[in-house]
């Protein structure tokens, strides 16, 4: 049977006096069947052409249509004083974003949209933003991905505050071993924060990448998405971190600093071990894997190649 065709639809969000945000917020939204009810949305922030292209590979068309997802990609909304995001969701973009969703479920005729989980992924300082999205509207996150997430202090992944209630959500953290811009500590401090309180969250390094939006990564977001989707339980208290397995690796300092002087490293040694095992000596908590497939994604995320080296001059 032929795919039905893809329907978009686009909507605009004014700031209001007193946000950090000079222009009006656009946002594309991709249906993939009018007829059918969206039990979610995948929102993909921009950030250059590189997310435009994950938001628009088509294994990701395809895990909405099995999904029943629709994909929201918010576009500009600079601040007032320079030219990236204000990562504050208190000061704009997540009034807009929430805001956007409401308008676009009149434009669409999918009044479920007011209530439908959000998955949020950003990279860089949209990074940042998604982390701190999940504490903002934790009521409404089904889970988050931060990749190569970090912003400039004081609103860095290590300021993050969330509550009990927020940390239970689901977060896939993904890094480069050679991104010397956010680097690997602050985005391992963060994980291991709310990993020792109970978090079901899964910290990933590809080694060989610098601070790049990890397209490589695609295959390890949607078989992590996948189990997160099929098992809503997972951001419960109860739920979650009670199947699966628990990863381990071992830090190795690459030699190199990242733009806060804080050392690099590499995963090496990557394990994983039923929940009931004891941890390998030497070796720091990777997180949570939900199944089978995600623990071999995750391994094989840590040695893939930077994709980018075949292009960079």
């Amino acid at each position: 049977l032929a795919q039905s065709a893809v329907t978009s639809f686009h909507t605009i969000v004014a700031p209001k006096s007193g946000e950090d945000v000079a222009n009006p917020c656009e946002y594309e939204l991709r249906i993939f069947s009018e007829n059918k009810r969206i039990h979610g949305l995948f929102v993909v922030f921009e950030r250059g052409p590189e997310l435009q292209h994950f938001y628009e590979e088509p294994e990701i068309a395809a895990f909405a249509r099995e999904h029943d997802l629709a994909l929201l990609m918010p576009m500009g909304c600079p601040a007032k004083d320079h030219g990236d995001i204000d990562v504050d969701p208190i000061r704009g973009l997540g009034r807009a974003l929430l805001t956007a969703v409401d308008q676009l479920s009149v434009i669409t005729d999918h009044p479920e949209l007011k209530t439908a989980p959000l998955i949020v992924l950003g990279f860089s300082g949209a990074g940042a933003l998604a982390g701190r999205l999940v504490g903002f509207a934790p009521d409404r996150i089904e889970a988050a991905i931060l990749s190569h997430g970090g912003q400039v202090p004081p609103l860095n992944l290590d300021t993050i505050s969330l509550s009990s209630a927020a940390s239970k959500i689901p977060e896939l953290i993904l890094v480069g071993g050679k991104d010397e811009v956010v680097g690997t500590e602050l985005a391992y401090s963060y994980f291991s924060k709310y990993w020792r309180l109970g978090a079901p969250w899964l910290f990933a390094i590809q080694n060989d990448a610098g601070h790049f939006c990890n397209e490589d990564a695609t295959d390890l977001i949607l078989a992590w998405l996948a189990t997160i989707l099929e098992n809503p339980g997972s951001k419960q208290a109860s739920g979650g971190v009670n199947r699966g397995y628990y990863a381990f690796f071992r830090k190795k300092p690459t030699g190199s600093f990242d733009h806060g002087h804080l050392p690099l490293m590499e995963a090496v040694d990557l394990k994983f071990a039923q929940l009931s095992d004891a941890p390998p000596k030497d070796e720091v908590p990777g997180g949570w894997l939900p199944s089978k497939d995600v623990a071999l994604s995750w391994e094989r995320f840590a040695k893939l190649p930077d994709h980018h080296a075949a292009v960079k001059p």
